[in-house]
């Protein structure tokens, strides 16, 4: 990092702030914390990597970081998306906020793929200049689209994927992020 301005948490850090989404979710699911967690397998190959494209994204981030347009940025690699904007909303124990997500868009992907694909590239952003921030991501030929909204402290996380409507409360959220381990070593 080369000014400590361009320093960028990955929690969600005020109320009415965009959520966009950098990059495509996949249909992938090989290789997932899914698979492991729910259904004890360890199978599948790793999502495919595209060089250029991840390239791209990062090209598109660290140019809208610089400029001022990023507020929070955090990829969506471990757990998928679901678990990422899970803990953009808990990752700021102090302030937690809820936001309100639409992946309706993906409708045809596998929910399942949707939600806790594992797939590269793809990195949830917000901002408070999503028309600019779009542009950037455009001008690097990186799929970018908004996605829903940050919402007050304290509020749910709201996810809707075209077929469900997910409602998950912020301490349920933060108790199962928080405590796994203790739980874990508990044992």
């Amino acid at each position: 990092i080369e000014h400590t301005a361009h320093i960028t948490r990955a929690h969600f850090d005020d109320e009415g702030h965009t959520i966009v989404l950098f990059g495509e979710p996949t249909a992938h699911l090989g290789a997932s914390e899914y698979l492991a967690r729910i259904h004890g397998l360890v199978a599948g190959s790793p999502p495919p990597l595209d060089l250029a494209a991840e390239r791209s994204l990062i090209d598109a981030l660290l140019e809208a970081i610089g400029a001022g347009l990023v507020r929070s940025a955090h990829d969506c690699s471990d757990g998928g998306l679901a678990v990422a904007l899970a803990e953009c909303c808990i990752m700021n124990r102090e302030l937690e906020r809820g936001a309100t997500v639409d992946l309706s868009d993906w409708a045809a992907l596998p929910e399942r793929s949707l939600l806790f694909g594992e797939a590269q590239g793809r990195v949830i952003v917000t901002t408070t200049m999503p028309d600019t921030l779009m542009r950037v991501a455009g001008d690097h030929d990186v799929p970018a689209r908004i996605i829903g909204e940050v919402g007050a402290v304290g509020a749910p996380l709201h996810i809707t994927t075209g077929r469900s409507r997910i409602v998950a409360p912020l301490a349920r959220l933060d108790e199962a992020y928080y405590e796994a381990i203790p739980r874990l070593m508990s044992r």
